[in-house]
């Protein structure tokens, strides 16, 4: 009889534990496959980001994964060097090596030399400002900036993470290159002036319909799409940020900008 009860024992310790282990399997496992497809996802991510980033890699005292996600973002996600390069005029916003232009159907490669370094034009554009006065002053050319990090290591002239999240979530313009026209601006520009601003007030687009009202705020980015980027994450913009401070800062301090471009277009190396 006691080798029969402790038979009966062992079977439903038996059962228990297994039960266990099942319970325990059928709770945890779907998260721990998520967790385990999501960091696969994202390794792979990473692996493809330094396969296709186009300049050599400062990755000392940087985070690896940080900088890689961010040339994936910067890179196959966002086209920021279709906006943050310039090739020599006529050709404006050419990234591409002479030789190497995929749209010609040649092997892809892109200019490291003007790699984020800006200097894009985007010109005086009327979408931006209201053109006013006799000359139909639309505001100043608005020039992409650089984006490269500069003597202080830090991106896109020296801003810190901070910042950077301020750019991208908010559009703050720290420079302040192109402020809402004054009273007396819009006063000058009906003498023919075109003085560093963004004019505002009414526009007609149909001779037909009430005007609109144009009042565009010059201390916000006009052209860079921030408000689609301020939907990303936190992991996100801080790799990017990670990744624009691992690649080399191409110095314009002292060579002169493209035309109506002002300042913030130089960036010092230290060099």
């Amino acid at each position: 009889m006691e080798s029969q009860r402790i038979a009966k024992l062992s079977v439903g310790f038996v059962v228990t534990l297994g039960a266990v282990f099942l319970l325990g399997g059928i709770g945890s496992s779907p998260r721990v496959q998520a967790e385990n497809t999501s960091d696969a996802y994202e390794a792979s991510l990473i692996e493809k980001g330094f396969e296709i980033a186009p300049v050599q890699l400062k990755l000392a005292g940087k985070d690896r994964a940080l900088v890689g996600l961010g040339s994936y973002l910067v890179n196959a996600v966002g086209d920021c060097n279709g906006c943050h390069s310039a090739g020599s005029p006529p050709l404006a916003f050419y990234p591409y090596v002479t030789g190497r232009n995929p749209y010609f159907k040649q092997r892809a490669k892109v200019d490291p030399t003007v790699y984020l370094s800006g200097g894009g034009n985007f010109g005086s554009l009327g979408i931006v400002g209201t053109p006013t006065g006799p000359n139909g002053y639309a505001g100043p050319a608005i020039i992409s900036r650089n984006l490269t990090p500069d003597k202080s290591g830090r991106p896109e002239g020296g801003r810190t993470l901070a910042e950077f999240k301020e750019i991208m979530r908010h559009g703050k313009d720290f420079d302040h290159i192109h402020p809402t026209c004054t009273a007396d601006q819009l006063a000058s520009i009906q003498d023919g002036a075109t003085p560093n601003c963004i004019p505002t007030g009414p526009i007609v687009f149909d001779p037909s319909q009430p005007p609109y009202q144009n009042n565009p705020d010059g201390n916000l980015l006009q052209v860079m799409p921030w408000p689609t980027f301020s939907h990303m994450t936190d992991h996100d913009i801080e790799a990017i940020y990670e990744y624009l401070s691992a690649i080399p800062c191409i110095d314009n301090a002292v060579s002169a900008p493209p035309a109506g471009a002002p300042n913030e277009l130089r960036n010092d190396c230290g060099q």
